[in-house]
């Protein structure tokens, strides 16, 4: 029988890019959704008629549903988070889970005492190519030494309630990916260190992150850029066996493994790749990495793993303080 799962804010981003991930999902059953806002909730109601559409979130806390789905703005995804953990709900939130570390790591341990799994909604981690990176470093037994990771995204969004200046908006709602993806590819962060490049275009952020890996022997750098009218992500991981790994868009993944030297004069390299992309019959709707985040949660609960000594809250919190010290090193000025 498939998970039961409600779903808390019935906003833009649910609409476009959740609901019909969440709706493909076989292992998870949309049964009842809540919204405060009553135009939206009249919507759900007019396109969901079968579904319990409530105005209260305590409502679906109340109800036997297995678990829930939050994604309302970001100000209120921790204390909706502890409400649902306490009603006994699994959880999948939307990220970014506010910009206070030590606020998700209350959650972890909250997590852990109620025994109830919570997922975060930092997907590129789920996307199928960042999957096939992942299995093959496992297979031969690789890890990551120089990441690089280049994205553009379009003009920072206002969030209604967040008072955050538009760099702080740029790092915790959008640059909040590649630093968790740049996390998952070191293994976690140590030295973190940003630098901003100066911009005189309405909406442009351009800044470089550096991201060490805890032991000091690995690096991450984000270039990133927002005001583009691209979305692209180009990640490009060099292992410690030698190997170049490069995904384009989380989309398409080429390998150029060794032996790469084929007795060519001078220093010519003969790059022989092996290529891998997403087939015509890809399920996932809009972005790479929705879809496989919600069926990971899905089977997260019912195939529940030994206790890890790192989940997903504390990932979530790692990247939070990592978001920090990029501020940090930015300057006191753009400090909350």
């Amino acid at each position: 029988m498939p998970t039961t799962i409600a779903a808390i804010g019935f906003g833009r981003h649910f609409r476009r890019s959740l609901l019909p991930n969440l709706i493909g999902c076989e292992t998870l059953a949309l049964t009842a959704i809540a919204e405060r806002d009553p135009e939206l909730r009249a919507e759900a109601a007019a396109r969901f008629p079968s579904l319990t559409v409530a105005a209260d979130a305590q409502e679906i806390f109340d109800s036997p549903v297995d678990a829930v789905l939050i994604s309302t703005d970001p100000t209120g995804h921790v204390d909706l988070t502890s409400a649902a953990l306490k009603a006994g709900k699994h959880v999948f939130v939307e990220k970014p889970l506010g910009t206070d570390p030590t606020a998700v790591r209350d959650l972890a341990s909250l997590a852990r005492a109620t025994n109830r799994v919570v997922c975060v909604g930092t997907m590129w981690r789920h996307a199928p190519a960042h999957r096939v990176l992942d299995w093959w470093m496992t297979e031969h037994d690789a890890r990551a030494r120089m990441v690089d990771i280049a994205v553009t995204f379009p003009a920072v969004f206002r969030r209604d309630g967040w008072d955050l200046d538009p760099l702080q908006l740029a790092l915790y709602d959008m640059l909040i990916h590649p630093i968790d993806w740049g996390r998952h590819l070191l293994g976690g962060i140590g030295e973190v260190d940003a630098r901003q490049l100066p911009s005189t275009r309405d909406g442009e952020i351009m800044m470089t992150i550096r991201l060490m890996n805890p032991a000091g022997d690995a690096m991450a750098v984000v270039n990133a850029a927002t005001g583009s009218h691209a979305y692209q992500v180009a990640t490009w991981v060099h292992t410690s066996t030698g190997d170049l790994i490069e995904v384009d868009t989380k989309d398409r993944l080429r390998l150029t493994t060794s032996p790469t030297w084929s007795g060519t004069e001078g220093s010519l390299r003969d790059r022989a790749t092996l290529g891998w992309e997403a087939g015509q019959l890809y399920r996932g709707w809009g972005r790479k990495g929705y879809a496989e985040e919600l069926a990971a949660f899905a089977d997260q609960i019912t195939h529940p793993a030994p206790d890890a000594a790192e989940s997903e809250l504390d990932k979530a919190a790692d990247t939070l303080d990592a978001i920090e010290r990029c501020l940090a090193s930015l300057g006191p000025a753009t400090r909350i």
